[in-house]
């Protein structure tokens, strides 16, 4: 992967921010933090880590001293990891020194690349994770991040378990490793009035998640704007709920528990997901 280091062209990729190939550190963190986030990169598609810049993208710099022990440090735990020396460096930006590291995608024949105690890492949009999962679908991995509002009941003093249910849908997302933004409007901070500020959400989302546990008619609302703005809809409930008529014609995904839900949901996030992708696509030309 080709990165310019010159002062202008790391100060354009501070500017950018973390991505999914960027990744700022403000000193050389422990051994085994580096070596999860040279694996993540060696794993999906390479990236450049900048030594001397915090995560908001101010440069602190290094001194000279940690800039060498910090190139070190680095060239002799990817000499361990990735059978190879990566190419470091230092760049003067605004008198301060940067120590940037380019670690390139590893070849099909030796992925996947695991840290000393066995671990697959790989990176989603600006973090690095730990994935159980080895053959992963990089465009999704690197796609743009796809907004999904989730419409559902949070009277939790009625039924406790919808904050586990809103959980699993989470841990689904995190499973799925996707970049996913999941939004409610209980999330949602600042004066508005609540029934616009729901369809203005929906409206920005490129597809909602909707839970009809509990019948609440809120969701029948939201669903109903979803659906005639043209969004893609993916409905749970609890298998104990009835559905109205002009639903239940429609693919419910109905669970038992919320362990049933996050499974359940994996596959249906990934093809949403995709159609997200495409619409996108289409938007775009």
């Amino acid at each position: 992967m080709m990165f310019d280091t010159s002062e202008d062209g790391i100060k354009e990729l501070i500017a950018e921010g973390e991505s999914t190939t960027v990744e700022f550190k403000q000193h050389l963190p422990p051994d085994s933090i580096l070596a999860r986030t040279l694996v993540a990169f060696a794993n999906t598609n390479g990236g450049i880590i900048l030594i001397g810049i915090i995560d908001k993208g101010e440069i602190i710099g290094l001194t000279k001293k940690e800039a060498s022990v910090t190139i070190i440090r680095i060239q002799r735990i990817s000499t361990n990891l990735l059978n190879a020396n990566i190419n470091t460096g230092i760049t003067n930006i605004d008198g301060r020194i940067v120590v940037y590291a380019i670690i390139n995608k590893v070849p099909e024949t030796l992925y996947p690349i695991r840290t000393s105690n066995g671990d697959f890492y790989i990176r989603m949009g600006h973090l690095t994770k730990k994935s159980t999962e080895e053959k992963v679908d990089p465009t999704l991995i690197t796609g743009p991040t796809v907004n999904v509002f989730v419409a559902m009941s949070f009277r939790v003093e009625e039924e406790p378990a919808l904050v586990d249910y809103f959980e699993a849908m989470k841990r689904a997302v995190r499973e799925a490793q996707l970049p996913i933004n999941l939004t409610s409007v209980d999330l949602l901070e600042g004066d508005y009035e609540i029934s616009q500020k729901i369809m203005d959400e929906i409206s920005e989302s490129d597809f909602v998640l909707a839970d009809f546990t509990l019948n609440p008619r809120n969701v029948y609302f939201e669903v109903g704007n979803a659906r005639g703005s043209g969004k893609t809809v993916i409905q749970t409930a609890r298998s104990d709920t009835l559905l109205e008529f002009d639903i239940r014609n429609w693919r419910t995904i109905f669970y038992k528990n919320a362990t049933e839900l996050e499974k359940k949901l994996i596959p249906a996030l990934v093809n949403a997901y995709k159609e997200g992708l495409k619409k996108k696509i289409k938007s775009n030309k």
